[in-house]
């Protein structure tokens, strides 16, 4: 028995012996396929140097899963405790075979309606998903603080709801320190403070939601951060989600600085050293259902990040993904998008754009109807003059862009390539 098997059986078994199985909650999400590239070997899934995501149907190329097992442990009245948890794995789907240690995503507590003065509000601790935004169509999470922590959620105000949390992460090898007389290396630590104020009724059907986040690197006693690095960072945003007729949309604004310019979600890189500047976003998403035959999903984003050290770039992207349904469990989809990153240092432009054609049986009507199998056929074409350093060597700076050469080539080049495949995606 492999380390993740023990470690799930051991998992189950522990949460079952303290409450009784008819009594767990179990989500999840997964997914899990095989593909082929008309190059030869296995799927090459593609995204474009430079952006941070890609458009996911027929274009992913791993095994994921998430296993969340919960249980409300008290209750009373309308006060009440829950215990959450959640175990991911992912694996390259190269073998049958495929070792792989769990990553303990989520274990956390959260206590509704303990403080008589606050209805409705939401105590928690732990690690924990917290309120999590992203665009589904390219798996991108662009608000996203999650993490151990802490925070009150959901506090009613009669005219909107505030919430107030803390959570952390860290950065490999960020602080240095002199410890018994010689020099070391050691993570930091950062924090995110984040107060969101949601359900602001702006419009009829329409809701806005804002937040502010501060990120700082934390070092420990002794240890010194690097005099260039960004230290903090600010992330403000917007995000108005509009109920349609048949369907939904969301416009999303974005801007921060220094620190939170790195991941772009909220969670701060304070001790990196390339970070200072600004990141401005815009975004808009949504689904449309015309009819039980008819619908589709879309994104239109632009994001644009200025460096100091001239490293940043300006990613445009735009994609559709319509949907037919011959029978409520039957359809076809055709995802189409396009992707252009230019460099602020080489000011040069990397593009890409993918189409897809799936074949799909699905739980029911929905263009988020799942469990879902399908088989597809993707067909990626890209052009890309520029790329990252890898390493320090002839003369480069890790990290930093660079243009291609006769001589040196860090890009992907000008190719193409058609991948065909079978995939199985479930969330419940």
């Amino acid at each position: 028995m492999t380390q993740g098997r023990v470690s799930l059986v051991v998992f189950i078994a522990t949460t079952a012996m303290v409450f009784p199985v008819s009594a767990l909650d179990f989500k999840g999400y997964a997914r899990s396929g095989i593909g082929w590239s008309s190059r030869g070997g296995e799927q090459q899934c593609q995204t474009v140097t430079g952006a941070a995501s890609k458009y996911r149907l027929g274009n992913e190329c791993e095994t994921y899963a998430e296993l969340k097992l919960g249980q409300q442990v008290w209750q009373q009245d309308d006060a009440s405790f829950y215990f959450d948890t959640n175990l991911a794995y992912a694996v390259s789907q190269r073998a049958d075979f495929e070792a792989v240690s769990p990553a303990l995503r989520e274990v956390n507590i959260q206590a509704e309606n303990l403080v008589p003065a606050l209805p409705g509000a939401k105590l928690w601790a732990g690690k924990r998903f917290y309120q999590r935004h992203d665009v589904h169509m390219i798996d991108f999470y662009y608000w996203d603080i999650s993490g151990p922590g802490a925070g009150i959620e959901n506090i009613n105000t009669g005219w909107s709801s505030i919430s107030f949390a803390v959570t952390r992460n860290s950065e490999t090898g960020g602080s240095q320190g002199y410890i018994s007389q010689q020099m070391r290396e050691k993570d930091v630590i950062t924090d995110t403070l984040d107060f969101r104020i949601a359900n602001l009724n702006v419009n009829p059907g329409g809701s806005l939601e804002i937040g502010l986040d501060y990120g700082r690197a934390n070092p420990s006693e002794n240890y010194v951060l690097s005099n260039n690095a960004s230290k903090q960072g600010y992330l403000f945003t917007a995000s108005h989600q509009q109920t349609l007729p048949k369907g939904w949309s969301t416009s999303v604004l974005q801007y921060a600085t220094d620190a939170m310019t790195s991941l772009n979600n909220g969670r701060a890189e304070g001790a990196a050293v390339n970070n200072r500047g600004e990141m401005l976003r815009l975004i808009q998403h949504g689904n449309v259902e015309f009819n039980d035959r008819w619908g589709f999903t879309y994104v239109a984003m632009y994001q644009d990040i200025q460096r100091d050290n001239q490293n940043g770039t300006r990613w445009l992207t735009a994609g559709v993904r319509p949907m037919y349904h011959w029978t409520p469990t039957m359809s076809t989809l055709v995802e189409l998008g396009y992707d252009q990153v230019k460099s602020q240092k080489t000011q040069q432009t990397n593009s890409q754009y993918k189409i897809t054609l799936a074949q799909q049986w699905q739980a029911g009507l929905g263009n988020f109807a799942r469990p879902a199998l399908r088989l597809y056929v993707t067909y990626a074409d890209w052009k890309e003059k520029w790329g990252y350093a890898e390493s320090n060597d002839l003369g480069l700076s890790k990290g930093m862009a660079y243009s291609d050469t006769s001589s040196l080539k860090l890009s992907r080049g000008y190719r193409d390539e058609l991948s065909v495949g079978a995939q199985m995606e479930i969330w419940w």
